[in-house]
């Protein structure tokens, strides 16, 4: 089943006395995947299935993820979105697999976001290691004007960063923004990237800044033994939801390919998922198996670029 969680409604603001200004500031969610063998196809179903779960809430943001047999067809699966969705809403990247709380071995997934947030989209190149710095140091001042906003903000990182490059575009970033701005994301699959639903030629990084009223956590955790491949993804959870879980409108996470494989190897790669939703509730999840992950090891910690390790961020409203 495809949840939406619109945090307000007029009946339930009207019961709680609620007016409906503030209801104008929710976060809303939606999110669908598909298994279509056809990329234009599969791109058009998981937008739908997003779109029905946003109900009657504009997107104002599309994330796509795609994997496998799509990863050579990313125009179509973009093409797909697009059939739904405003072209100029939709950004997304490659993945080992993509995940929402229905599966976490998806071919495509759709997000789509709405509600009283504000987004702020960056695009650099990163053509070798020398210039990551650099490309996160253009990306920082692409936002910088709109990082003033708030009070709740979050930056979404993703593209031709397989680590250790992921860390030093995030240093080139905090250069700008400051050592604690909040960014979580993954490097892409084969630095496979889509921005205003145009597949980038060049190797590039995506920057997309939400801002709004509202307030994120932040957990980053490793362990690669059996066990804790699961348990470190209950920890970043819990770490990030913290005592939040009945404000929780959605939760961003991104995890390691490397993990994944193990979790494969082991058998135990459904339990991950299960572990996620047993924190998270019925809050939606939306993110991808990436190659090396940033984020925050907690609520306020500076962010960094790493490997092997899941990194979670949930979306609250206060």
């Amino acid at each position: 089943m495809k949840r939406a969680l619109t945090l307000v409604c007029v009946v339930a603001v009207l019961l709680a006395g609620v007016s409906l200004a503030e209801a104008a500031k929710a976060v809303v969610s939606g999110n669908g995947i598909s298994a279509a063998k056809d990329a234009k196809a599969a791109g058009a179903a998981a937008a739908n299935k997003a779109k029905a779960a946003l109900g009657d809430c504009k997107a104002k943001l599309v994330l796509v993820h795609y994997s496998g047999p799509m990863i050579g067809k990313a125009a179509q699966v973009a093409e797909g979105v697009a059939s739904v969705f405003n072209k100029d809403t939709i950004y997304g990247c490659g993945a080992y697999s993509a995940l929402t709380q229905d599966d976490n071995n998806a071919t495509v997934a759709v997000l789509a976001l709405g509600g009283d947030v504000a987004i702020t989209a960056a695009v650099a190149e990163a053509p070798n290691p020398k210039q990551d710095v650099a490309c996160g140091t253009k990306l920082g001042e692409q936002l910088k004007d709109a990082a003033a906003k708030g009070p709740g903000k979050v930056l979404l990182l993703f593209g031709a960063c397989h680590i250790p490059r992921n860390n030093q575009v995030v240093k080139g970033i905090c250069s700008v923004l400051g050592d604690t701005f909040p960014i979580v994301g993954a490097a892409a699959f084969q630095d496979s990237v889509v921005a205003k639903g145009e597949v980038v030629q060049a190797k590039s990084n995506v920057g997309l800044l939400i801002t709004g009223d509202f307030a994120c956590g932040f957990g980053l955790n490793k362990d690669m033994s059996p066990e804790g491949l699961i348990s470190s993804a209950t920890k970043a959870f819990e770490t990030a939801i913290g005592g939040k879980k009945d404000k929780v409108a959605l939760v961003l996470v991104f995890d390691c390919g490397g993990r994944r494989g193990a979790m494969l190897k082991n058998k135990n790669f459904p339990k991950e998922l299960e572990a996620m939703k047993a924190v998270a509730g019925k809050a939606p999840i939306f993110g991808f198996y990436g190659s090396g992950e940033m984020g925050c090891k907690a609520t306020g910690a500076a962010p960094t670029g790493v490997g092997y390790h899941i990194s979670a961020c949930a979306i609250c409203i206060e």
